[in-house]
């Protein structure tokens, strides 16, 4: 991951910047597991991602300890709203 970056309004967001920094900055919805396994080949370090099968918000913290479900908090997470600082 690139780090966080905070555009303009009117700036030009150039094509590299959607790998490097506004698809590191989301969080990606997957029907499953698997369907998340098929679509990204390696995972980088920070991704997070949303499963709807299972209704649990993943984080991907490296190679060993791989996807971790983000629990705590209660609630009800089919329907959140994520906000950037």
């Amino acid at each position: 991951m690139s780090g966080y970056k905070t555009w303009a309004i009117g700036e030009v967001v150039e094509a590299g910047d959607f790998q490097s920094y506004i698809q590191d900055q989301t969080v990606m919805v997957f029907a499953s597991e698997a369907a998340r396994t098929s679509a990204i080949g390696t995972p980088s370090a920070g991704m997070m991602s949303f499963l709807v099968d299972s209704a649990e918000v993943q984080v991907y913290g490296g190679t060993a300890t791989g996807w971790t479900a983000i629990t705590g908090g209660g609630g009800d997470f089919t329907s959140f709203l994520l906000m950037g600082a």
